[in-house]
């Protein structure tokens, strides 16, 4: 494993801007046997970057990490560490999210409907 271990390591070293701070963390999985589980600790300014847009590149390298793992017949997990101000925006946004919306939109679509079957009974 300490090869898979040294390539994700690798990978996030080059890509990050504190590549002195990167971090692998590898553990066996207690609930699952045989799998191994990698967390990436990064700078809290390097976690962006990591993710990447719209979790691009975290799911690039777990695409790649996963390849080495079946091509070394294990089973992995890639993990980015989260300190707690991770997990409180992440609650953030989820709560926000379950709010109702407090706009007009169910209006201007019966709007909308209404102006279109305006214009297909003066067509016919």
């Amino acid at each position: 494993m300490s090869d898979m271990k040294s390539l994700l390591e690798h990978i996030v070293k080059s890509i990050v801007n504190n590549p002195d701070e990167v971090v692998i963390e590898e553990k066996s999985s207690v609930d699952f046997p045989g799998l191994v589980i990698f967390t990436i600790k990064v700078a809290d300014t390097d976690k962006g970057v990591v993710i990447g847009r719209k979790g691009r590149t975290i799911n690039a390298l777990r695409d790649i990490m996963t390849i080495s793992a079946i091509r070394n017949d294990a089973r992995i997990k890639v993990l980015i560490e989260e300190d707690e101000q991770d997990i409180a925006r992440r609650a953030q946004r989820s709560e926000h999210r379950d709010e109702p919306r407090d706009d007009n939109r169910s209006e201007q679509v019966k709007e909308n409907q209404e102006n279109n079957d305006d214009m297909l009974s003066d067509e016919m």
